[in-house]
């Protein structure tokens, strides 16, 4: 899990996106609360500067949130407090789309 956490902080999208999924599909496996550690870094990539990256994160929390239902409320606040201004005009709809999807989701739980 250290080596996954360590890869939502390269410079290369690519990298992190891997590392963002990787965390979300283990999830379920996190005995030892190493996201808990880690969850206010993974959030930030909710507005990555990639919004590719952005939007990977966006759609796997409702999985942190039915793993680990004790961040749930962290997860809802940060999806909630998003600037999507940052992205493009083009993007700006489907991120917001993926922001009231991954809310909607997460309220089901």
């Amino acid at each position: 899990m250290d080596k996954l956490a360590d890869m939502i902080g390269s410079d290369n999208s690519y990298i992190r996106t891997r590392g963002i999924t990787l965390i979300a599909y283990n999830s379920k496996w996190d005995k030892d609360n190493k996201i808990d550690e880690i969850i206010d870094e993974y959030l930030k990539h909710i507005e990555d500067v990639k919004p590719i990256t952005a939007r990977q994160c966006i759609k796997l929390l409702p999985m942190i949130a039915k793993n680990k239902p004790e961040l749930k409320e962290d997860i809802v606040s940060a999806l909630q407090k998003a600037d999507i201004s940052i992205y493009a005009d083009s993007m700006q709809p489907l991120v917001y789309k993926d922001i009231q999807n991954s809310l909607a989701e997460i309220e089901k739980l």
